[in-house]
């Protein structure tokens, strides 16, 4: 049996606010956690002790140049450690001209995602033990109510997952969905896209790839090259797009972004290292939302708008380009979340899901918090 472990390096604090409270190998490339994906990679591997940068994407590449080291080697690039074997003996930096592919940012996730369902898939079909359709299929579907553009053969199925009545498009990208997921009645969806076991796309929804949906989601609306965390509601009308949205955050009802300005000029965006805004070089951007963060009805968010982990956002105006982690509030009025309540309303919504906030996570959220309170 493999034994992977990650390591996070100085440049994790980049894909803040993504970062808040996990490990940067739970964030997902594509519909899936890079750590899942190293960890289905070397499945089949025993008997190593494979110590990661938890930035390292599983590219076809990377995956490679991983199998081929020998216990005791290093892969360094521009000094900065990659991935390691251990081993008993000294170690030794493995000449590898190969650039890795690291992540650096929040917008590379979703930038990333149609390579990331890519290079992916395999992993996927096996994984879910997935089903994939055939042309001789195609017209019983059509019979049923799902109308297929493209090839019948991208569209790959978990055990229990289920199709209503929609249109899938399939000409860019392949769809894949997870156990007991739904896509119901009257969705129209273009891949890329995978979303994970459990998750539902609710009726009338309208969803653009490339675009990846975690376990135990609800989405609907409309979404567009989006990546939303497992656990992860946007249920109900409103547009997201460009965006990344954490775990455990809940969009209420018509929550919009904003991805492209009105006069077409590049968006800013909150830089935490430098605490302003700066460039993004992006023409189009979202929303970047961490952990456990949630919003009223009818919220409106600016291109380009970072929130932290731990916020409820409401509030009539527009919210504010940067909104900190445990913020209770919006533009008019904002104060701090008061950890207690933060947790109880954790602990709620877990529940809801059969999950049990576990005394660890507890104390890590605290440490969170006392973090973000004191810029620590």
């Amino acid at each position: 049996m493999v034994e992977i472990s990650f390591f996070s390096d100085s440049k994790c604090d980049q894909l803040y606010p993504m970062n808040l409270g996990r490990c940067v190998s739970t964030l997902n490339y594509g519909a899936r956690s890079i750590s899942d994906q190293w960890n289905d990679a070397f499945i089949k591997t025993n008997g190593r002790r494979i110590r990661l940068n938890s930035r390292l994407l599983p590219t076809y590449t990377s995956v490679n140049i991983v199998h081929n080291l020998r216990p005791g080697d290093q892969w360094i690039h521009e000094g900065i450690l990659i991935a390691e074997i251990e081993g008993i003996t000294e170690s030794i930096d493995v000449s590898i001209s190969t650039t890795p592919l690291l992540l650096s940012s929040p917008k590379e996730i979703f930038e990333k995602c149609g390579d990331g369902i890519k290079e992916d898939l395999e992993r996927i079909k096996s994984t879910w033990r997935t089903r994939t359709l055939d042309e001789e299929e195609r017209n019983a579907w059509a019979q049923s109510g799902v109308f297929v553009q493209g090839p019948m053969d991208r569209i790959h199925l978990a055990p229990g997952a289920i199709i209503r009545p929609c249109s899938l498009n399939t000409e860019n990208g392949d769809i894949a969905m997870g156990s007991e997921s739904e896509i119901m009645e009257g969705c129209n969806v273009r891949g890329p896209f995978v979303m994970g076991a459990n998750s539902q796309v609710k009726m009338g929804t309208n969803v653009y790839g490339p675009t990846g949906v975690g376990s135990n989601c609800r989405i609907g609306g409309e979404i567009k090259n989006s990546v939303i965390h497992d656990y992860s509601n946007k249920a109900h009308g409103g547009f997201i797009g460009n965006s990344v949205i954490g775990s455990w955050c809940n969009l209420g009802a018509e929550t919009t972004t904003s991805n492209l300005k009105n006069n077409y000029s590049e968006v800013s965006v909150w830089d935490n290292e430098s605490n302003t805004l700066v460039n993004s070089g992006r023409t189009f951007l979202g929303l970047f939302m961490g952990d456990h963060s949630k919003t009223a009805i009818h919220t409106a968010f600016n291109t380009g708008t970072v929130v932290g982990a731990f916020c409820n956002v409401f509030g009539n105006s527009t919210p504010s380009k940067h909104i900190k982690s445990f913020t209770w509030g919006g533009a008019e009025n904002s104060e701090d979340y008061d950890i207690d309540k933060a947790l109880d309303a954790a602990r709620i919504m877990m529940q809801r899901r059969d999950i049990k906030l576990s005394s660890e996570d507890e104390l890590n959220i605290r440490q969170l918090h006392k973090s973000s309170t004191f810029d620590i």
